[in-house]
């Protein structure tokens, strides 16, 4: 069901942040193809490193990160999933979604996605 399915990781700077790893190592048994993208909040808990070993994955943070290639950075990460996942959805970010705050890398693609975006609380 998983299988080859592109999931965009969301990665909040919350209590549950511990719990994604084992989620992301669940996903990856499953077949999912994983992009992830850390708040900065995120990375003060967790390595980001520890994510990209995981994920075996590029992590995404800064929105302003020079690129090799040429396309806008939150829009290609919109584009290229089938479904995002903000996990943990801290209530700092679901407010920024809801009312349309885009000052992180995080919550410009969660914007611009169309895709179906899951942000389960904490």
């Amino acid at each position: 069901m998983l299988k080859d399915k592109r999931i965009l990781m969301g990665v909040t700077g919350g209590v549950a942040i511990y719990k994604v790893l084992d989620l992301i190592s669940r996903l990856k048994k499953k077949g999912a193809v994983l992009d992830v993208i850390m708040t900065k909040a995120a990375t003060e808990m967790i390595s980001p490193i520890l994510f990209q070993t995981m994920a075996r994955c590029k992590v995404h943070v800064e929105m302003f990160e020079e690129s090799s290639d040429y396309d806008v950075e939150h829009i290609a990460l919109a584009e290229a999933c089938d479904l995002v996942l903000v996990a943990p959805a801290t209530a700092n970010t679901i407010a920024k979604v809801a009312y349309g705050i885009a000052d992180n890398l995080l919550t410009t693609t969660l914007l611009a996605c169309v895709k179906p975006i899951i942000l389960p609380q904490q």
